[in-house]
């Protein structure tokens, strides 16, 4: 197994930073949420929230990302690592 680059952990806290601060953005009740709280059922976001949510990510980390990421991700957790690895990132 190799460890992570410091370059790789930089994207990942990257990342997970622009996830969060578009998630407290759009539902600011979010903050401290639990990375594996499901963001429909627990956070309560509908599908314009969840769009929104994902344009403020893109913005943040200029990428476009892709209907097959969000059908893929449920949770904080899930999302972040969906845009890990479009990205290239290991998060």
């Amino acid at each position: 197994m190799t460890a992570p680059s410091s370059s790789d952990s930089d994207s990942a806290v990257r990342i997970e930073a622009a996830v969060r601060d578009a998630l407290v953005m759009i539902q600011p009740n979010a903050a401290g949420l639990d990375g594996d709280a499901d963001l429909a059922r627990e956070v309560g976001l509908d599908s314009v929230q969840v769009m929104d949510m994902i344009m403020e990510i893109e913005d943040s980390l200029d990428i476009s990302v892709p209907v097959e990421v969000l059908a893929q991700a449920r949770t904080v957790n899930e999302l972040r690592d969906g845009i890990g690895r479009l990205i290239g990132s290991s998060s």
